[in-house]
């Protein structure tokens, strides 16, 4: 029986020991996905604050939108004012066959194909036909300045209106500039809210890894636990049934000495000789 204990708690205690060592991996686990889930989510945290920062930013695109926009619209409409005016004189005093607003149409014209001549890569063919094109119209332009300018007035109100035009055009050239700045940050917002997303998904997949890591090392915990006090139990039991054992064989000891004792006794009530070895035995009996 002691050796079936024995070799059972041999069992559990190897038992033991694999669900120390597998609880010690399990945490392990948990704590690497952990620390993961937490990386990942600090950087959730600073790619918000990169969207924080790039919304103030582009809330001040807007505003300098709004300012530009309503500096623009009010130097138009003094334009318009004095465009207004010159096309009246021009009518009542039948200067030109051409409206004020075709003269400038023609101006902006002007200006378009000659950005376009800047910009644009083109063939020297197409270089030449365009500049041809440029040179009629400035033709065209400079007769019909000409013309408006011939009355004094006329051309007071037009300087006028165009000098204040190439101001509202300064401005409209800004309102444009923070619309482009304006859309840029609203492209890099959604795209640090999409990376944002992506982060947190992973966080999250993360965190479940670590709570099934952890449901794993809990659960190896408690069978540690319970093997552990299995095997205090079978330590009990052996060194009981051990006790148990040496507490037999000195009572058939002791039983054994005083039947040899009592034979000594009776010998030697009987008066028959005992030997130098009887003695000794018998000195040895009476100590037990």
């Amino acid at each position: 029986m002691l050796e079936e204990f024995e070799e059972r708690r041999a069992e559990i205690a190897k038992k033991v020991e694999e669900f120390k060592k597998r609880r010690g991996e399990l945490n392990a686990e948990a704590s690497k996905w952990s620390k993961l889930r937490d990386e990942l989510n600090k950087q959730v945290r600073e790619v918000l604050e990169r969207a924080k920062k790039l919304r103030e930013q582009r809330d001040e695109y807007e505003r300098l939108i709004e300012e530009f926009k309503e500096k623009r619209n009010k130097l138009n409409k003094e334009a318009s004012e004095c465009y207004a005016l010159v096309e009246k004189i021009r009518r009542e005093q039948k200067i030109m066959d051409t409206s004020v607003r075709a003269f400038e149409e023609l101006r902006q014209k002007i200006e378009q194909l000659e950005m376009r001549q800047q910009t644009e890569v083109m063939s020297v063919e197409q270089e030449r036909k365009l500049v041809a094109k440029i040179s009629a119209l400035r033709r065209e332009f400079e007769r019909m300045q000409k013309v408006l300018e011939q009355d004094k007035q006329l051309k007071e109100l037009l300087k006028k209106a165009q000098s204040i035009k190439k101001e509202a055009d300064k401005y409209h050239e800004e309102v444009l500039k923070y619309v482009k700045l304006s859309h840029e940050c609203r492209d890099k917002i959604s795209e640090c809210y999409k990376e944002a997303d992506r982060l947190r998904e992973k966080a999250d997949e993360a965190h479940r890894m670590f709570l099934d890591a952890q449901r794993a090392a809990d659960e190896a915990h408690a069978l540690y636990l319970k093997y552990k006090r299995d095997l205090r139990d079978f330590d009990k039991l052996i060194d009981g049934l051990r006790r148990k054992m040496r507490a037999d064989w000195t009572f058939r000891e002791r039983m054994e000495a005083r039947k040899k004792l009592k034979d000594l006794l009776e010998r030697f009530k009987e008066g028959k000789k005992l030997s130098t070895e009887d003695l000794m035995l018998f000195q040895r009996l009476e100590q037990l």
